[in-house]
């Protein structure tokens, strides 16, 4: 979880705590969600790209995760608000589901509370991150 680890991209840094503002002034039904999750990102140090662990979830990367109930195992990729596809598996960082895996390192079970009640999966693989494939969206 991003608390965990304290670091993330410094470029992901300054466009989600902009994202969360815009958010924030419009989303109230997740405002508390929200506030909860700027304060963490706040707290995070923001490092150059070549600093990020190559098995760490960032912004635009591809991932999979088990979910704990069921055993499936699902294919993601994290991205900015207004990117979300949910059908394309294109999963917003400020969802809960997004919030919580922000940060995870494979092998690292992370929690979020959905629609449907408390949820739980496991990083199984990291298949893509910019900052590994020198893709730094700057």
């Amino acid at each position: 979880m991003l608390l965990c680890n304290e670091i993330a991209p410094i470029h992901d840094k300054r466009r989600l705590l902009a994202a969360l503002d815009r958010a924030l002034s419009s989303w109230s039904t997740y405002a508390p969600y929200l506030e909860g999750f700027r304060t963490r990102l706040k707290r995070v140090r923001g490092v150059p790209p070549e600093q990020i662990p190559r098995d760490m979830i960032t912004m635009n990367s591809r991932f999979a995760v088990t979910d704990d109930h069921s055993g499936d195992t699902m294919c993601y990729t994290l991205v900015f608000p207004g990117e979300e596809a949910p059908r394309e598996g294109k999963l917003s960082a400020l969802s809960p589901m997004g919030m919580a895996l922000l940060g995870a390192r494979v092998g690292e079970e992370v929690a979020w509370l959905s629609a449907a009640g408390p949820e739980t999966a496991v990083v199984k693989n990291v298949l893509y991150q910019p900052e590994a494939a020198g893709h730094y969206h700057l």
